[in-house]
């Protein structure tokens, strides 16, 4: 057995700068393909959804911080994900336009009972896949619905008639 070598856990091999190059770019790009997938593949999470992302993260580890096992390293590529995502979640807040741009808006998929067909096509959500997210709502009739939105997360949000008495 080797001895711990409380120096090595902490030399970083590569540039701090470089690490945090590194680092933004990858987040940056990653949120670009991830906002082009579109919301609804974000809103359901299967178990190849999960496989994929745990995968992706051990791809992607040697572009983020290279052959560097360093902590030091470790914790500054964490720290610039931290960073990002706090400027992102900032943004958001501040600026309604920034919001739109980072997340998205609702859109419409049911008005007045009536399937707005554009806009299921837009988000690739058939008729049926609908009905099945409003069967989760213990419904099963779209006259029921004042509206619907595809949520920025990714999940169906309804808006229910008044019930007549």
């Amino acid at each position: 057995m080797k001895p711990f070598d409380w120096h090595g856990i902490w030399a970083p091999e590569i540039h701090p700068l470089e690490v945090i190059f590194r680092v933004s770019m990858v987040f940056l790009f990653s949120q670009l393909v991830l906002r082009l997938l579109g919301r609804k593949e974000l809103g359901r999470y299967s178990s190849f959804d999960l496989a994929l992302l745990f995968l992706l993260t051990v791809c992607l580890r040697r572009t983020l911080v290279g052959d560097d096992d360093s902590l030091t390293t470790g914790f500054i590529a964490l720290a610039t994900l931290g960073a990002w995502d706090r400027l992102f979640s900032w943004l958001s807040f501040r600026d309604r336009r920034a919001a739109r741009v980072l997340e998205g808006r609702p859109l419409e998929l049911v008005h007045e009972g009536e399937l707005v067909h554009e806009n299921l096509r837009k988000s690739h959500i058939s008729r049926s896949e609908l009905l099945s997210q409003l069967r989760s709502h213990g419904r099963d009739d779209l006259g029921s619905v004042r509206a619907a939105f595809l949520e920025p997360n990714g999940r169906v949000s309804f808006l229910f008639r008044e019930a007549r008495q």
